[in-house]
């Protein structure tokens, strides 16, 4: 990829201290790197009883929300909302807000830098996901990430991790979670080698494989 922006881009940052909702979710991305992406109803017993200790609702509306986080929470998994998938459920501080307070999920993900500001501000895990389909887009991502400075960093598509990864550490040093088009246990190890601290996946035969499968120690 070119670097000519990327060579101008701030020295690395990254969030000063881990809070304990941070730290909590790192020692569970340690235990079990797999982060299911729930799509589907009817996938929601198979999350439950899977080994991931996070889960990503990536489906779902306003009406039922609060009814599948306190279910997960309650099987003692660490909910995380893709914002901008939720039927109903606006990208302003307002919907953040009832994330936090009425439905009170643990954290968020967006590709919305403002929505990640808000969510700093409320206090939620939040998860930037940065699209890097080609340098273009790689570059206006690290200029966003500079706005938002996130808890974590989300890669689109996955594999990109292993390129995107090393420009991405000269700016930032938040963890990394590869997201999107991975569907192997293989693949799985080839972006936690590159320096993932997990994968999030609506591929439901990786969301119970194996330690050594997944590349967990």
């Amino acid at each position: 990829m070119g670097n000519s922006t990327m060579g101008r881009a701030a020295s690395p940052r990254t969030r000063q201290s881990h809070s304990p909702e941070k730290n909590r979710v790192l020692d569970a991305l340690r235990d079990y790197p797999i982060i299911p992406s729930l799509r589907r109803e009817e996938q929601f017993e198979d999350i439950v009883n899977s080994r991931a200790r996070v889960i990503l609702l990536s489906s779902g509306s306003i009406f039922n929300i609060c009814d599948h986080v306190e279910r997960l929470q309650r099987h003692d998994k660490i909910v995380l909302v893709h914002i901008d998938l939720i039927s109903g459920l606006g990208r302003d501080q307002e919907a953040v807000r009832f994330l936090k307070q009425t439905a009170r999920v643990d954290g968020i993900v967006t590709p919305n830098c403002h929505a990640i500001i808000a969510g700093r501000k409320e206090g939620m895990l939040t998860v930037h996901r940065l699209f890097a389909y080609d340098s273009p887009s790689v570059e206006t991502g690290l200029k966003v990430l500079q706005k938002s400075n996130p808890d974590f960093i989300e890669i689109l598509p996955g594999l990109a991790i292993i390129q995107t990864l090393p420009v991405l550490r000269k700016h930032f040093k938040q963890p990394v979670i590869a997201a999107g088009l991975i569907k192997t246990a293989q693949e799985v190890r080839q972006v936690m080698k590159a320096g993932a601290v997990a994968v999030d996946t609506s591929t439901e035969a990786l969301w119970s494989v194996g330690s050594a499968q997944s590349g967990c120690k």
